[in-house]
């Protein structure tokens, strides 16, 4: 009888506290799907994007500018190619 009443709470314990917790996380989510917390999130990842190409065309223009300089060196200075073959 008294394994009977200890399965018993400890059956309605677990599940109020799985219903608690429940609630918890479906508000949450409801939280993190509102319009204003998708629109911050929106706004926050568009700055990021924003700050990450403008690296990414300061990375390429600097690498542009090293292989203009190699190309010059080797073109100019006479090492690579001959007066015919340039024009």
């Amino acid at each position: 009888m008294f394994s009977r009443m200890f399965f018993a709470v400890v059956g309605l314990g677990a599940g109020v506290a799985l219903g608690v917790w429940t609630i918890r996380k479906l508000e949450w989510a409801g939280q993190q799907l509102a319009p204003d917390a998708l629109v911050s999130r929106a706004g926050e990842r568009a700055s990021g994007v924003g700050a990450r190409l403008a690296e990414a065309v300061e990375i390429g223009r600097a690498a542009a500018d090293a292989r203009e300089a190699e190309l010059r060196a080797m073109y100019l200075d006479g090492r690579g190619v001959s007066d015919d073959a340039v024009g």
